[in-house]
């Protein structure tokens, strides 16, 4: 896999190791417990792990893959490695080295794990093609590279086999939401509920949040802590991110600070946390704060959102030396992610194009790109995404259709209704407009500090 330096050179990106997770729409890392597949695949060397996704996606991942120390974890994918090289119809042994690359994925935010938990899961599933925790891993892995699509497919195959696949039906769930199948997914939401537990309770605060209902989100959030508190679960720390931000996206700053604190108490180089109580100093006017967060972020990964908001807020500050020249670095190596074209290009697809979009970057191959991105993965955000590249291309009547369609699907965030009334505005429906932006404004930290100023600017503030 190609790779890209974590910290920003002068004359550009170099390789060093691009490690990398799946992004907000997607960020973070975390895995979702509680649901498990009927017949797990025991990993060896190391306890049972919960789940793991974004906040906003959260997938349980049908193999349990296994939690502790990246150590721990390469010594338990040497010792399957070895069984596997001994006996090349182990096909055990692959499944449990899926579910170990799995988990180191998540831990090192290395896509490259991904790929390399996929292969080792087909290499399974071409020994024993009817294993379920295999082809349950299968699907898992799939959406965390998001290939939504391929992702439902495989669940829900696994789940017309076999309707107690409880874990496929999460991930049937998860790829639901990600395609705009919304009616689909609350179907799946209902056959969750018989399992209870935190992990579907997030899941209800995902479908809240989708669905325009904040305040809905971050109880379903409080709620799904507060269970895996009393059960015990291993990934409290996922819980607390999702606590907090859906409260940012929901405009409390204080409760979405708490909840990242509480994340970062728990793993100090928690990547979304990072991102996250970087949103809230920026929001909050602790610029320097926000940097120092985003920096400690992007040396761990590079992600294209973290980036730009870094770069942001460099070019804000742009009073100490060496700042501009910073933020520069860190929007060329967006753009170097970018032009890579490979599983970083195709996973960060929605983050890239909103970059350019935000950062003088229109077009219309840009344009062609969402429309691509939003035909595979007709979500509100795509809809968004295509309205937002036809607005900066001055084509307001197509981007008011395009809106239309990502409200069709009941969506509602600071984003969408900036994004709604800019296009208002430039419709000449003045009061309408003001109002939209007035009321994304009014979410606070849920509109990123680049969003913040275009929108003030907007209605004369």
């Amino acid at each position: 896999m190609t790779t890209i330096s974590s910290s920003f050179p002068r004359r550009g990106p170099r390789a060093i190791g691009f490690l990398a997770a799946a992004s907000f729409v997607v960020i973070g890392s975390y895995l979702v417990s509680g649901i498990r597949p009927t017949e797990p695949a025991a990993p060896p060397a190391a306890t049972g792990a919960p789940d793991a996704g974004p906040v906003d996606a959260a997938p349980l991942d049908g193999g349990g893959a296994p939690v502790g120390s990246l150590a721990q974890i390469d010594h338990s994918i040497g010792a399957w490695s070895k069984n596997l090289a001994d006996n090349p119809r182990d096909f055990l042994a692959s499944t449990n080295l899926a579910a170990l690359y799995q988990g180191r994925a998540r831990l090192s935010y290395d896509l490259g794990d991904y790929e390399r938990a996929l292969r080792a899961a087909r290499s399974a599933l071409s020994i024993e093609p009817s294993h379920a925790p295999a082809r349950a891993l299968e699907a898992a892995i799939l959406y965390s590279l998001h290939d939504f699509v391929g992702a439902f497919t495989a669940a829900d195959a696994l789940v017309r086999d076999d309707p107690s696949q409880i874990a496929a039906v999460a991930t049937r769930f998860d790829a639901s939401i990600e395609l705009g199948r919304i009616d689909a997914a609350r179907v799946d939401l209902r056959l969750l509920r018989e399992a209870g537990g935190p992990a579907v309770l997030i899941r209800e605060a995902r479908l809240a949040s989708v669905t325009g209902d904040a305040t809905a989100a971050v109880e379903r959030a409080r709620a799904a802590r507060a269970a895996a508190l009393d059960e015990d679960v291993e990934d409290i720390g996922f819980y607390a991110y999702a606590v907090g931000e859906y409260a940012r996206l929901a405009g409390d700053p204080d409760a979405a600070r708490s909840g990242f604190a509480e994340a970062l108490e728990l793993r100090g180089d928690d990547l979304a946390a990072l991102v996250g109580l970087a949103r809230i100093d920026a929001f909050e006017g602790r610029t320097d704060a926000a940097i120092d967060g985003l920096r400690r972020a992007t040396a761990i990964a590079p992600q294209p959102e973290s980036l730009a908001l870094l770069g942001d807020l460099l070019t804000k500050r742009s009073s100490a030396s060496g700042d501009a020249s910073e933020a520069s670095d860190a929007y060329e190596t967006v753009r170097f992610i970018e032009r890579l074209g490979d599983v970083q290009a195709t996973t960060y697809d929605r983050q890239l194009l909103r970059f350019e979009l935000d950062h003088d970057g229109v077009s219309n191959d840009v344009l062609a790109r969402a429309r691509t991105s939003s035909s595979e993965r007709p979500d509100w955000s795509g809809y968004d995404t295509v309205a937002w590249a036809l607005y900066r291309l001055g084509r307001f009547d197509e981007a008011a259709v395009s809106i239309a369609s990502a409200r069709a699907l009941g969506a509602d965030d600071a984003r969408l209704r900036y994004h709604d009334g800019a296009i208002q505005l430039a419709l000449a429906d003045a009061a309408s407009g003001n109002a939209m932006v007035r009321s994304a404004l009014e979410l606070g930290p849920a509109l990123d500090p680049l969003e913040r100023a275009e929108a003030t600017r907007l209605i004369g503030g």
